[in-house]
């Protein structure tokens, strides 16, 4: 039975994956150095149409590349930190968010919905180094507070993307006596 599981493109068009290309990004994502014919046996098709699958994956956005997975302790980087950046907005919004994923250690940019404008996954050496970050990150206009929360451990990261199964719409009528706990809100 084929998943006919909506993703998006960087294009944000929905792409449609079928259980091979699953198979094929199932291996992909945990060896990204894996030959065509180690994907063509995992998926149960020809090397020659793992080569082209993966070539329509990139072309379509799927894959958006391929790279070395550093360890961060064995390189000096040992802390951890997530640190909530609120800003002012109007229209130096882009202006910090490009300040922000411009200095050393911030691993990961995100806009988030909530009291805060964004949210930062960084890394230091130490925490003295951490809190120069941190001050480098509110010197920068129009930031207005940050909210740091150090990682004392970690239990997964960079975990592998699964397919997503399709949705199933919600029911169009509801029973009384029956319990909907999809419609709890």
């Amino acid at each position: 039975m084929a998943r006919a599981t909506a993703t998006k493109s960087a294009k944000d068009k929905p792409i449609k994956l079928d259980d091979a290309d699953w198979k094929i990004l199932g291996v992909l994502q945990v060896d990204g150095r894996a030959t065509y014919a180690r994907l063509a046996e995992a998926a149960g098709i020809s090397t020659a149409s793992a080569h082209d699958r993966v070539r329509k994956l990139e072309q379509r956005g799927v894959i958006m590349g391929y790279q070395a997975l550093v360890n961060p302790r064995a390189v000096g980087a040992a802390v951890t930190a997530y640190v909530a950046v609120s800003e002012r907005g109007g229209a130096t919004y882009m202006d910090a968010r490009d300040r922000l994923i411009s200095l050393q250690g911030v691993e990961e940019c995100h806009s988030v919905a909530g009291d805060e404008s964004f949210l930062l996954k960084v890394r230091a050496q130490s925490t003295v180094a951490l809190e120069r970050l941190v001050w480098n990150i509110r010197s920068i206009a129009r930031i207005e507070r940050t909210r740091t929360m150090i990682v004392l451990s970690t239990a997964a990261e960079r975990r592998p993307v699964d397919p997503f199964p399709d949705p199933e719409p919600p029911p169009t009528s509801v029973d009384p006596g029956e319990d909907h706990p999809e419609l709890r809100g």
